[in-house]
């Protein structure tokens, strides 16, 4: 007498159950994905501004833009605008996502500063040479610390650094 191999298709449960599982993860991975179908708010467009402008002063005030992640985690993403360069005079820019600490102006007549984020610093009408030193307050090798000299609305000095305690030496003679 012959014996019959058992196969997996003697037993009817076996496939049914592997097709319910496929479904199953399929199913989990279209709503983790997707994001679940659940109510969503719709987020500001790029273009748009809750920002305002002041009449009269020529100033604007930093727009944003938040958006909404209704995933595992939230994230609010903040948009600024440029700070204003003046169109006459010196102006310093600098700009560190973390903290900086410098000085800046001519000889003799230096001032100090420290701060974070995108900042300009006025000097006005000057003679002489102008000096701009700044550096990093963090060991971060991740994000430039960048100075610029403005002379009436122009760029005409630029130095970065993106080394930990980086420090950035700027001079410049009109």
């Amino acid at each position: 007498m012959r014996h019959r191999k058992n196969t997996s298709l003697d037993q009817p449960w076996l496939p049914i159950a592997a097709v319910i599982g496929v479904i199953a993860v399929l199913a989990i991975a279209a709503i983790f994905f997707l994001g679940g179908g659940g109510s969503s708010t719709p987020a500001a467009s790029p273009g748009s501004s809750s920002g305002s402008s002041t009449p009269g002063t020529g100033t604007v005030a930093p727009q944003t833009t938040l958006l909404k992640n209704t995933g595992i985690s939230s994230i609010t993403v903040i948009e600024t605008t440029p700070v204003p360069i003046s169109a006459t005079g010196v102006n310093v820019e600098v700009n560190y996502l973390g903290s900086f600490a410098g000085q800046y102006g001519t000889i003799g007549n230096m001032s100090t500063a420290k701060d974070s984020g995108d900042k300009v610093y006025p000097i006005g009408n000057m003679n002489g040479t102008f000096s701009a030193n700044f550096q990093k307050q963090d060991s971060s090798t991740t994000h430039d610390l960048t100075v610029q000299i403005w002379k009436d609305g122009k760029a005409v000095k630029f130095a970065s650094n993106s080394s930990a305690y980086g420090i950035v030496n700027i001079d410049y003679t009109p």
